[in-house]
């Protein structure tokens, strides 16, 4: 397994932030840094933090309307494009070479390192024969998908000749959506997780959760670092978003210790629909 490496500043831990195939010879960071949400207003500054800090995943999409402050970014970085591994998103099955192109203007770069079709809306078996195409021509490494769910994904499957590298979905220990991170993973899909820390509370108290609480007391740190690092346990990637530089290296800092196979139990019964 390839890894990132970085020394951060002084008082900071070192970077060691792994990598994982998602298609035949393509490497994604397992811990990528989102530019949506709530803060994509932030998106430059969000991501010149990460860079800073030694990130490398970023995880953008056409639809956050941020993709030049991402470009911007990018640029004051000084880090080179063949560093950098870029998730970008087209809004939906609608227009999609359409959608693929106005990607890759708005970021400033020849190609991308995954592309998602954001949601599950329009004719998604036309659009996923695009989005092979699109990856043929070398304009992006892999394809995935984003807030598909089993029926979506059992219609790209069928006529899909090459299957979904990602399908990124919600998904926290406390919001687990199990069915689809299972259906997926039966299929050779790899499960990127966005909200992995919940979103404005409507996910859950990550930090308030007694079970949660105990496991970080256990090992020393933070409820959120546990949430983050049950996710990569049970092999799945994630995005998560913070425009605070120190929130981005605290909850990315989950490499230095591992949960137990009981605490791994506990946590997957935390959720609504149990992991199998």
């Amino acid at each position: 397994m390839m890894r990132y490496l970085f020394l951060l500043p002084a008082l900071a831990l070192t970077m060691d932030i792994p990598t994982k195939e998602i298609a035949p010879g393509v490497k994604m960071p397992v811990v990528s840094i989102g530019t949506g949400g709530q803060e994509r207003s932030d998106a430059q500054e969000i991501v010149e933090n990460w860079l800073s800090l030694g990130g490398r995943g970023i995880d953008g999409g056409y639809a956050y309307g941020n993709q030049g402050a991402v470009k911007a970014a990018i640029a004051s970085s000084g880090v080179k494009r063949e560093d950098l591994f870029i998730t970008t998103k087209i809004p939906g099955c609608s227009s999609a070479q359409k959608n693929l192109d106005a990607n890759l203007k708005s970021l400033g770069v020849d190609y991308v390192d995954l592309v998602l079709i954001h949601f599950p809306s329009g004719d998604c078996v036309s659009a996923w024969k695009t989005m092979e195409e699109f990856q043929k021509s070398g304009k992006t490494k892999a394809i995935g998908v984003s807030n598909f769910k089993k029926s979506n994904l059992q219609q790209i499957l069928k006529a899909a000749t090459v299957k979904p590298a990602i399908n990124q979905i919600e998904h926290n220990v406390l919001e687990q959506n199990g069915d689809t991170a299972t259906f997926s993973e039966q299929n050779g899909i790899i499960v990127e997780a966005y909200s992995p820390l919940g979103r404005s509370g409507q996910s859950g108290d990550i930090p308030g959760n007694a079970v949660i609480k105990a496991v970080a007391a256990s090992h020393s740190v933070s409820t959120y670092q546990v949430a983050l690092k049950w996710i990569l346990q049970h092999d799945r990637v994630l995005t998560f978003q913070s425009s605070s530089k120190a929130h981005q290296q605290s909850d990315a800092d989950i490499f230095g210790f591992t949960l137990t196979d009981e605490e791994m139990s506990k946590l997957d019964q935390l959720g609504q629909s149990v992991l199998v």
